[in-house]
């Protein structure tokens, strides 16, 4: 009698332990991975299992990682290019406070190219280093821009609405300007042909190797990496 009710026993935990699994499962198979797809790009999402167990100074701590990625970010994109926050926060301000019709083709062509710079850190493709074609015509751009409460828009001080158009109009429309984030090219000016910002107007790719040249120390057993 002792070894059947320990049999049971046994065999009622396993079957719970398999109900457990199953469930576990279940739940997975249930969660949607795949949060959304557009242009090349397939944005995921993942499980972060255990969080809601980490202690509250656990949680203090990537809440304050996270804000210093978000630092982080900006930086990024500053350095990606010259006017890639203007244009950023820019597209933000209209997306957030937009009062035209949302299913209209330039809103939606806009929201794309927005959705494209998010994911980027910039208006040039992450490894193809093409700046984005917009798909919303300038018209509706410089409308928008004027529509909106000005307060919401990176403007510099004195700067107007218009102005701000005006400055970013050539580097999202104009196919010649900052044509590549990076350029490789053969016999071209890697600094002076990228739009990539790590130095001022006028300094060459031959200044900049002079200037790191002229750092280095042949004599170090363990030298430092210098270079663009």
């Amino acid at each position: 009698m002792r070894n059947y009710l320990f049999i049971m026993a046994i065999a009622t935990l396993v079957l719970s332990s398999c109900n457990d699994v199953k469930e576990k499962v279940a739940g997975a198979e249930k969660f949607d991975y795949a949060v959304e797809r557009f242009a090349d790009l397939q944005i995921l999402r993942y499980r972060v299992p255990g969080f809601e167990e980490l202690s509250l100074k656990q949680k203090e701590l990537i809440y304050y990682l996270t804000q210093a990625a978000l630092e982080g970010r900006d930086i990024l994109f500053d350095q990606n290019g010259k006017y890639n926050l203007i244009i950023r926060r820019t597209l933000e301000a209209i997306y957030s406070d937009f009062r035209g019709n949302r299913n209209d083709k330039d809103f939606a062509g806009m929201e794309l190219y927005l959705k494209r710079v998010w994911f980027s850190s910039g208006i040039h493709h992450h490894y193809g280093n093409d700046k984005f074609v917009p798909t919303f015509t300038s018209e509706f751009l410089k409308q928008a821009i004027l529509d909106i409460d000005a307060s919401k828009l990176p403007l510099d001080e004195g700067q107007t609405a218009e102005e701000l158009y005006e400055q970013i109009f050539p580097v999202i429309f104009d196919a010649n300007v900052m044509p590549k984030r990076v350029n490789q090219a053969d016999g071209e000016d890697l600094v002076v042909t990228s739009a990539a910002n790590y130095y001022a107007g006028g300094v060459t790719q031959e200044e900049a190797e002079a200037f790191y040249n002229a750092k280095k120390n042949p004599n170090m057993e363990t030298p430092i990496s210098y270079g663009l």
